[in-house]
């Protein structure tokens, strides 16, 4: 080896590792000045809780008494029982947390190690600049910055996905069955953490794995190619086992919807079963749209516009149209271009022109369908699963074309596409969006994105100037960082009246290391009534079996809960509150906390 190999290599290595340690850092930073290792979404707050029964190696706990004194929002009771509503996959992963001390730890671990296999999937499936221009965008995407930060499951799922994507690549190239282990692991991961991600992410390998086992059987390699497939699937099966198992734990029915039980029209599909009031291909079409316009901005902060109040503003509140025009999507084309173009072994130009263009113009009639907001059929829920279908199939149809062992790197080109895409595509299915974490339903395509984005500028560096590709890259990613990523977290600062603030003044109201019992006094129903958000700090530190040092609990009002919790607590310190709506207070300084 060369010496400007060996400077080559140090160069990459040294890149990634200090990429690794400012995803780690960044998590770690922001998870403690934005967040205050606190959760903010009722998600968090679900999770956490959950969390904190398997640390006590238990699956449900008994409903405590009162029932509502203790309630938390995405918390079900079920014959006594209580649970969190969600897959058993984060809060397992975040009872680790719990055993450190330390539950942000987890995210900041998977968000380094995300972009440590960033690059090493980049790097191969084309070379080594698209690997690490890779994890640059992933380690300074503003959503990644995000949700590496909270107490959300998105960074485990995404780090499994790029592992499943990597171990999937090996078992290709290799039909070794240990990938096949290692890929089946990652995947069944992704399905106990989120179980609709791992309908899209998996789909187009699925499809892929069938195409693969047709080409065995007329090039007589059929057990090759299908014996690491099945190693593959029974380890998926195995790992995802854990959502039945969990649901018949809880509620005796292993196939039961569990989010059903905090709200019956919070499921999958089309029409009036599912929504707040029905869903369909017109509102699913409004949600992406929506989603996407956001998205264009969060995946690499790249976007024109000054952060201005009413930006900040949207962040907090609205989930429409973002003001700003987002310009992350704007390397895509130029990626799926270079895929295609620039590999060793590549399709026919004639043949592959002829494809896309195909394929685009079918693309297009697929969308002018569902954009038609005249058109009665795209209000009707056959028509809905129907377009669905048709698009996911049209999505993957190119896999057929790009079949040959030749074309490899234009095939995973298309995948990592597939992957992408499919996210909006099964998320569509789901009849609400998402932005105030960002769009995080789409987080874990996020991989596949960067590496197709990373393509273009990696082409230029090898054919152009590496050191000005690189610098420019480093100053946009170093600017965005500044400008958009840093304001775009900081906004969520104390979201939804969590905060450490009031945490430490009860503790300020202490007394000889006495237990404390937070009693607050609120209405139940009316304009007045208390909301999750007046709670919800209370909620965070008081464990499931009410033996934390602090337990909040709320009488609602009613004398015979107050005087129940208070016998039951003899030894504890009574600090009082009150709340209505959102606000909460001490009764002794009679002030409202924010």
């Amino acid at each position: 080896m060369t010496n400007i190999q060996k400077s080559s290599l140090s160069f990459y290595q040294w890149a990634v590792v200090a990429l690794i340690f400012f995803a780690f850092f960044m998590s770690a930073t922001l998870s403690r000045n934005v967040f205050e290792r606190l959760p903010h979404l009722e998600d968090e707050v679900a999770y956490l809780y959950q969390a904190k029964i398997f640390s006590r190696f238990d699956l449900v706990i008994d409903t405590p008494q009162p029932r509502r004194a203790y309630w938390q929002p995405f918390v079900v009771d079920h014959d006594g029982k209580r649970f969190s509503k969600y897959t058993p996959g984060w809060s397992g992963l975040l009872s680790i947390g719990i055993h450190l001390g330390q539950t942000w730890v987890i995210n900041a671990f998977f968000a380094a190690l995300t972009v440590a296999l960033t690059f090493k999937l980049g790097s191969s499936l084309f070379n080594r600049d698209v690997g690490l221009i890779a994890a640059g965008l992933i380690a300074f995407s503003p959503m990644a910055l995000l949700l590496n930060a909270s107490l959300m499951g998105h960074t485990s799922a995404l780090f499994f996905t790029t592992l499943f994507m990597l171990a999937y690549f090996k078992l290709e190239k290799t039909h070794k069955i240990p990938w096949g282990i290692l890929a089946g692991l990652a995947l069944g991961c992704v399905v106990i953490l989120r179980p609709l991600t791992a309908i899209g992410i998996g789909t187009p390998f699925i499809i892929w794995s069938g195409i693969r086992v047709l080409n065995g059987l007329f090039d007589r390699k059929l057990l090759q190619t299908l014996l690491p497939l099945v190693v593959l699937s029974i380890f998926t099966l195995i790992i995802a086992s854990a959502v039945p198992i969990y649901n018949n734990a809880t509620t005796g029915d292993p196939t039961r919807n569990l989010y059903t039980f905090v709200w019956d029209y919070d499921q999958l599909g089309f029409g009036e079963c599912c929504g707040r009031n029905g869903h369909t291909l017109e509102r699913a079409v409004r949600h992406a749209r929506f989603d996407l316009s956001l998205t264009a901005a969060d995946t690499f902060g790249w976007q024109i516009g000054d952060i201005t109040e009413n930006i900040e503003n949207h962040w907090l509140l609205e989930s429409d149209y973002f003001p700003n025009i987002g310009l992350s999507f704007m390397l895509l084309p130029f990626g799926i271009l270079v895929g295609f173009t620039t590999t060793r072994h590549r399709p026919d130009w004639r043949s592959s022109s002829a494809m896309l263009v195909v394929w685009l113009v079918g693309l297009a009639l697929f969308l002018s369908v569902a954009l038609d907001t005249q058109a009665d059929r795209i209000r009707d829920p056959n028509f809905s699963w129907l377009w669905i279908l048709g698009a996911s199939i049209w999505l993957l149809a190119p896999l057929i074309v790009l079949r040959d062992k030749d074309f490899w790197q234009a095939r995973w080109t298309w995948l990592l596409l597939c992957v992408a895409l499919g996210m909006v595509l099964v998320q569509m299915t789901y009849w609400i969006g998402s932005q105030r974490y960002s769009t995080r339903y789409y987080f874990e395509g996020l991989t596949a994105f960067a590496i197709l984005s990373a393509l273009p500028l990696a082409y230029l560096a090898r054919h152009r100037n590496r050191i000005v590709i690189y610098l420019m890259t480093g100053s946009i990613l170093i600017y965005s960082f500044m400008t958009y990523s840093l304001p775009r977290v900081e906004v969520l600062y104390r979201f939804n009246r969590i905060n450490q603030e009031l945490i430490d003044e009860i503790k300020a109201r202490q007394v000889d290391d006495t237990p404390i019992l937070v009693l607050v006094s609120g209405d139940v129903s009316g304009d007045d009534r208390v909301r999750w958000r007046a709670l919800g700090t209370l909620m965070v530190v008081t464990s499931p079996y009410l033996d934390s040092e602090i337990v909040g609990a709320w009488d609602y009002n009613n004398p015979e809960a107050n005087e129940q919790i208070r016998a039951d607590y003899p030894n504890r310190q009574v600090i009082e509150m009150s709340a209505r709506g959102n606000d909460i207070w001490f009764v002794d300084s009679n002030e409202d906390s924010d």
